[in-house]
Formats: structure tokens, C-alpha cells, sequence
């Protein structure tokens, strides 16, 4: 079975989330045609609103079954508090995504992680607009920013992990999954880019089986294409 993939942070431009807690974003979808299996939570823009913008800042993602071990959350991080001019700059940074402009969104996100560089949000939105515009080197400082930042932050854990897993660092990929999995254990998006990891890298199909179950199990409803890859998987050992 042909399984293209992409990543979703390609795909979803204007993710316009301020992440301080682990939450949505970029993920490995390895998706057939289209981008029907985009991260879950991902495109949402932020509210114009200095209320509506400090509540996305604070957004955070918790809520699994399998091999996988039932892991406790991890200890709660202390969620820094956003200065009135930075919920005003994200608002329009916000815009500016939407615009399509980069280099507007860009600066205004400098001028928030100069003035707090202990937010993670900012510097994975950066890193996002950095992906665009084909600077990797720039975005894999940035997501490493984030990430001392805020090391339970799985938007910047998962999308490290995509970047590594190109590059070939494969441990270092599944590294970022498991650290994010062991602040979050219900992250959907983890166990599919540990399924995509182990599946198509690392030649661990029963594993692979394993992380793609517990992405179904997480989901509202069931992904059509990742079932397919379940009855796959299945046939292929023998199950």
C-alpha cells in the first residue's frame, strides 16, 4: 500500500496558536492524496481579542490503551503570564498569517520572544513561518527554544521530531514522541509519528501497530486512512 507523506505544518500555514502547555501542531500524517488527516487541533486561528488571544496562549491538551505503557501527566509547568503588548502583537501576527505575510508575522513574533523568551508559543509559531520559508537551520533553534522553554510542550517535542526524523536521527525523533507522550500521554499525534517512525524507518511493525491503535483510540472518530493501515499492518503479521 502506497502512504505519501507530508508534514502538516506545509500544509497549515496560519496555525496562529500561542503554546505554552503541550498542545497541537505539527505531525508526520504520511497522508494518501490529500490533507484530509491534518494534525488534530492544529488550524485554529487565535481570537482577535486580548481575552480570546491570552486564553489560546494558555491552551493546553491532556485526555489510552495498547503496548503502550498508561503513563501518569507529567508535572504540572508553571504557565508564565503574557504581557498585554505580546497578546496585541500575537493578535497581529495572527493577521499577518493570515495575509500570507511572513516576514510581518516574523517580526512581530521576534518582538514577543525578545520581550518573554520564557513563552514557548511564540517561538514554535516562529519556527512554523521559518519551515515556510525553507529555513530549517533557523526553525530547529527556534523549536529548541521552545522546548527550554517549556520541555512538556508537545507541539515543539512533535515537530522536532519530524525535522530529526528527515535528517535521519531516528532516536532523536522518537526521543521527542516519548518525552512528549510522558507529559501528555493521550497526544494523539505522537503515537502516529511513532507509528510512521517505527512502520516505515525502523522496520518495528508490531510497535508500529501498537502507536497507530492508540492514535484511533484517541480519535473522536476513527481515521479511515490509518485503519487502513491497521488491517495492513495486521495482515502483513500475521494477525
Amino acid at each position: 500500500m502506497s502512504k505519501p507523506f507530508t508534514d502538516a505544518a506545509a500544509l497549515v500555514l496560519a496555525l496562529g496558536i500561542l503554546l505554552s502547555q503541550g498542545c497541537a501542531s505539527g505531525s508526520d500524517t504520511r497522508r494518501a492524496s490529500d490533507a484530509a488527516l491534518a494534525a488534530s487541533g492544529g488550524a485554529r486561528l487565535a481570537s482577535t481579542t486580548d481575552a480570546g488571544v491570552q486564553a489560546d496562549i494558555m491552551a493546553g491538551m491532556q485526555d489510552v490503551d495498547g503496548p503502550f505503557p498508561i503513563l501518569a501527566p507529567g508535572a504540572p509547568v508553571a504557565v508564565p503570564e503574557v504581557r498585554s503588548r505580546n497578546a496585541d502583537r500575537f493578535a497581529r501576527a495572527t493577521q499577518a498569517l493570515r495575509a500570507g505575510s511572513l516576514t510581518e508575522a516574523e517580526n512581530l513574533l521576534l518582538q514577543i520572544t525578545d520581550d518573554q523568551p520564557e513563552l514557548a508559543g511564540p517561538w514554535i509559531n516562529l519556527a512554523e513561518v521559518f519551515i515556510a520559508q525553507g529555513r530549517e537551520d533557523a526553525a530547529r533553534l527556534a523549536l529548541g527554544k521552545a522546548i527550554e522553554a517549556n520541555p512538556a510542550n508537545c507541539a515543539a517535542r512533535t515537530e522536532l521530531g519530524v525535522m530529526l526524523r528527515r535528517e535521519g536521527d531516528f532516536s532523536g525523533a522518537e526521543s521527542h514522541y516519548r518525552a512528549c507522550l510522558e507529559a501528555a500521554p493521550d497526544y494523539r499525534d505522537a503515537y502516529l509519528n511513532l507509528g510512521i517512525l517505527y512502520e516505515l524507518y525502523l522496520g518495528r511493525l508490531e510497535d508500529a501497530l501498537a502507536a497507530y491503535r492508540r492514535y484511533q483510540l484517541l480519535a473522536s472518530e476513527p481515521d479511515r486512512r490509518v485503519a487502513g493501515w491497521v488491517v495492513d499492518l495486521e495482515r502483513r503479521l500475521g494477525l
